[in-house]
């Protein structure tokens, strides 16, 4: 058997006319869809489902990743990127083949060799026969532009809200400190309305301080002339002497102009005071028989003292003037009887309780409280209750100085009066006098009672008064007392008398105002001849160089006018005994 020929061989049969065609369109539609993926300008890869290596990237995917189709040679994602962002891939992928379903991404990172992009990805699997995933599809959309700009807006929307926040913060701000602003102008105006209204009132109370007292100069004046002489009548007249009831009469007219004048200086603040260190309570305590005399059976008396109370200065007798006002006032406020409370308290002032009050000064005070529960004030009648003259009580039964008298005090005393009450409701007067920590002033010794006979002498008396008058008055009553009197009109004449006179001159009885030497002038030009001579000050005046504000020095023998035989010689024989 020979051996075939290998041209002999069985060809394979020509493909059919009709195979190339298919076959041939099968690579035309292959290549068209290759360069459609290709052209795509989304990113576009495949993924084997079961290992999750890639085995298709379209252009686009290979320029964002910077890997050529070429080189996967079946890498996965950790051969690609960072373990973390493989691990989110693989994820998704997962329960895209597991679930079977299309997995929407609305925005993931991607690293890339130009750094991380953003993309918007759908995955989706692709079944084979049987249904079972074969490949995973993914499509993504680079919206790194979009994300960079909805990043620029939502930072912009941030700064803006940052913006309107600031400027919200300022203009509330702005807007508080204009409220502050305003605030702190009402309260400048307020207080310049305080204070143009306090100016007020001191300058009306000035100006009548100034006209009372110079009218208590010349009132005390006439006034020592009458109370003297109707007292020397009553003591030279019998007691059933017709005369003697007139005479009375002259000295109870006088004491009454007397007590008026010293209202008329009291609450124009220019009383004469003898301030002491003194405790509010034991004044109190000291006047109560007489203030339950005044009250009467019909009105209940409460007294409720702090103790310890602390220390006030002020004049003792004029604290009694001012409680017994208070109460005065407070029992006409009851005509048919009620409750009356007497209260002392230590409290202190703070600015906001001292604002609006005129005098008031913030710090330590004593408080004093006078309440009832009368008939009560309403509004118009509580603003103008300190007004000088002006009363609720009915005509001729009132001066309408009493309660002026009470504000008069206290601010010569450095304090202030509050009051409170509505109609029908009773009142309540508070007295805020300032605290001090001076020492208590100590109590007058006790003394055995003066016989008449205690009050005369024999001592040599230099009298000067300008006030004729009164002089010769003056003069009578110490020469009817045993003394040697030497009179001089003002300080020129009493300076000749004593350069006459060689014999010693015990006491210098003068007058402080008087033309062109005062009383103390003269006292010192005297004294350099007459060191062992003794001055006994007399006036009517409240600011004249030995009454300052209103407060006599306790160093200096002081005789206030006006003067009665009883007051002149006993203060002539307490100067002349002094030690």
């Amino acid at each position: 058997m020979s051996k075939p020929d290998e041209t002999s061989r069985k060809a394979p049969p020509a493909p059919v006319p009709d195979e190339v065609g298919a076959a041939r369109d099968a690579r035309t539609l292959v290549a068209f869809l290759d360069s459609i993926i290709d052209n795509i300008p989304a990113i576009v890869f495949v993924k084997n489902a079961e290992t999750l290596r890639y085995e298709r990237l379209n252009r686009a995917a290979e320029e964002l990743a910077g890997i050529k189709g070429e080189d996967l040679d079946g890498r996965d994602d950790f051969a690609l990127f960072p373990a973390e962002q493989a691990r989110a891939f693989q994820a998704t992928d997962r329960r895209v083949l597991e679930g079977g379903v299309l997995v929407d991404v609305p925005e993931e990172p991607f690293q890339t060799p130009n750094g991380v992009r953003w993309l918007h990805t759908r995955k989706i699997p692709i079944l084979g026969p049987g249904g079972k995933p074969r490949y995973l599809l993914g499509i993504s959309e680079d919206i790194t532009d979009r994300k960079t700009a909805d990043l620029r807006r939502e930072e912009t929307q941030r700064q803006l809200e940052r913006n309107v926040s600031e400027r919200t913060t300022e203009l509330t701000r702005l807007n508080d400190d204009l409220r502050k602003q305003i605030a702190e102008r009402e309260r400048a105006e307020e207080a310049l309305r305080r204070s143009e209204e306090e100016l007020r009132q001191s300058q009306k109370m000035e100006a009548i301080g100034r006209l009372a007292g110079g009218i208590a100069h010349d009132f005390n004046n006439l006034l020592s002339i009458i109370l003297s002489y109707s007292a020397m009548m009553m003591e030279a007249l019998s007691p059933d002497d017709p005369l003697r009831a007139d005479a009375e009469q002259i000295a109870i007219a006088g004491q009454r102009a007397r007590d008026l004048t010293r209202q008329l200086l009291a609450f124009s603040r220019r009383q004469m005071l003898r301030p002491e260190v003194i405790d509010v309570g034991e004044v109190v305590r000291g006047v109560e028989p007489m203030l339950r005399r005044v009250l009467g059976e019909d009105i209940e008396l409460t007294i409720s003292l702090a103790q310890p109370s602390s220390l006030v200065k002020a004049d003792p007798g004029q604290l009694q003037q001012i409680l017994m006002n208070l109460v005065v006032n407070a029992r006409d406020a009851m005509p048919d009887g009620g409750q009356l409370w007497i209260e002392t308290a230590d409290v202190v002032l703070d600015e906001a309780h001292v604002r609006g009050q005129v005098g008031a000064r913030p710090g330590p005070h004593v408080c004093l409280t006078v309440s009832d529960t009368g008939v009560g004030l309403d509004e118009e009648t509580r603003t103008r209750i300190f007004e000088p003259f002006f009363t609720t009580k009915p005509r001729g039964k009132g001066t309408g100085l009493g309660l002026s008298t009470v504000l008069g005090i206290v601010q010569q005393s450095g304090g202030h009066v509050t009051v409170e009450s509505t109609p029908d409701e009773g009142a309540s007067f508070r007295v805020f006098l300032p605290r001090t920590t001076e020492a208590r002033t100590p109590a007058a010794p006790v003394r055995e009672p003066r016989q008449p006979t205690a009050k005369r002498g024999s001592e040599t008396v230099l009298l000067v008064e300008d006030e004729g008058q009164l002089r010769v008055l003056a003069r009578d009553i110490l020469r009817s007392a045993g003394y040697t009197v030497f009179e001089a009109p003002n300080a020129a004449e009493a300076i000749k008398v004593s350069q006459r006179h060689a014999g010693p001159i015990h006491l210098l009885v003068t007058d402080v105002v008087m033309p062109h030497i005062g009383g103390q002038e003269l006292a010192r030009r005297l004294g350099v001849e007459r060191p062992r001579m003794r001055v006994l000050y007399m006036s009517g005046y409240t600011d004249d160089g030995i009454v300052q504000g209103g407060t006599v020095d306790p160093n200096i023998a002081f005789l206030p006018k006006p003067i009665t035989p009883d007051t002149l010689l006993g203060k002539v024989r307490e100067t002349l005994d002094a030690p």
